[in-house]
């Protein structure tokens, strides 16, 4: 019996079993080396503390939110990250990923504490942030400036943004929103014009006018029509 307890204090502290097959009851931190897994499961290859070798590093499958046949959550760790481990039964060889690791190098995309907003966000900037104060829901793309969550939503920024609040939807982009509803009808706002278009049918609205084309065009009125201009032309 108290050899058994001897032999379990030492595996819970890290120490070789009998047989020479490493044990660690615990967590511990790691860094990714690899994320090109030969058998594409999404594994990672982690540097531990109990492995000297890089080349007998193993790969680490990935706890995420939700995984099922081609479907789930897709969250890899980068190399250099930092990620805290767990071993199947104690085996060091068979690790988990519980999560990823903020540290003095790679810090949150938050400074501390922001109170009620929640983001997720890319290396390159893109980025989902959820605000409770006022409840809004901003979706952007990079390159977003960083520590600024959501980016300030101006109409010549490099990057585009999409708010939902309960003030409504808006859409704020310095080059083009698109609507496509079917293969014939869209809606295309450029700074310089809004074209909607439904089949050969086209109405651009364009900082020099009004430009109206299409196989028919038909205007009726229960009351006047007036058309007002220096030069009326006319099937001409």
């Amino acid at each position: 019996m108290i050899e058994e307890l001897e032999r379990g204090i030492k595996e819970s502290l890290g120490a070789p079993p009998e047989g020479g097959r490493q044990k660690f009851y615990g967590v511990v931190v790691g860094t990714v080396i690899d994320f090109n897994d030969p058998f594409m499961l999404g594994r990672v290859r982690v540097k531990t503390p109990f492995v000297d070798s890089v080349d007998l590093a193993p790969y680490a499958r990935i706890a995420q939110g939700m995984a099922g046949p081609l479907h789930g959550s897709y969250f890899v760790p980068n190399p250099g990250e930092e990620v805290l481990l767990a071993f199947e039964h104690g085996d060091v060889n068979v690790p988990y990923i519980l999560g990823s690791l903020s540290n003095m190098v790679s810090r949150p995309p938050l400074p501390s504490p922001i109170p009620q907003i929640r983001t997720i966000r890319t290396l390159v900037g893109n980025q989902i942030v959820f605000t409770e104060a006022p409840p809004s829901v901003v979706i952007q793309n990079g390159p977003t400036p960083p520590s600024v969550e959501p980016a300030p939503m101006i109409p010549t920024a490099p990057y585009q943004s999409l708010v939902l609040s309960n003030l409504g939807v808006s859409i704020i982009s310095s080059l083009m929103v698109t609507i496509q509803v079917g293969p014939t009808a869209s809606v295309l706002i450029r700074p310089e014009a809004i074209v909607l278009k439904v089949g050969a049918s086209t109405l651009a609205l364009t900082n020099v006018g009004i430009v109206l084309d299409g196989p028919i065009i038909s205007a009726q009125a229960s009351g006047q029509v007036g058309l007002f201009a220096p030069t009326v032309r006319i099937n001409s």
